[in-house]
């Protein structure tokens, strides 16, 4: 594979206490490593983008427009459990990690504005 591309990896947010024992969600820490970027098939596609759902208030709707994905393939030393990163200037959630060989084979999907 040639390592061409950049994706940075986002970790999860460590909490804290402070001194009136106050709980906080700390910093994401950002890495930056080389990756590639591979395909999605059709079909794999149309899966993804037919089970997502949004959830409002207390009713569950089908999500509105499409957001950009991408298969993004890392080594799997660098892959430590990650579920956002920034690839392509957007940040992205990790809807899939699955690993292949000493790779990781990673979905990412485009976040939605409101989505938390």
């Amino acid at each position: 594979m040639r390592w061409n591309e950049e994706i940075t990896l986002l970790s999860a947010p460590e909490a804290y206490q402070d001194e009136e024992g106050g709980q906080h969600e700390g910093e994401r820490v950002a890495r930056t490593v080389y990756c590639n970027a591979g395909m999605i098939g059709t079909m794999t596609m149309a899966q993804l983008r037919s089970s997502e759902v949004r959830i409002t208030g207390n009713d569950t709707v089908p999500e509105v427009g499409l957001r950009e994905m991408h298969v993004v393939y890392i080594r799997q030393i660098d892959y430590q459990g990650e579920d956002k990163v920034i690839f392509r200037g957007k940040e992205m959630d990790v809807i899939d990690a699955t690993s292949e060989g000493m790779n990781y084979k990673m979905i990412v999907r485009e976040r939605l504005a409101n989505h938390g």
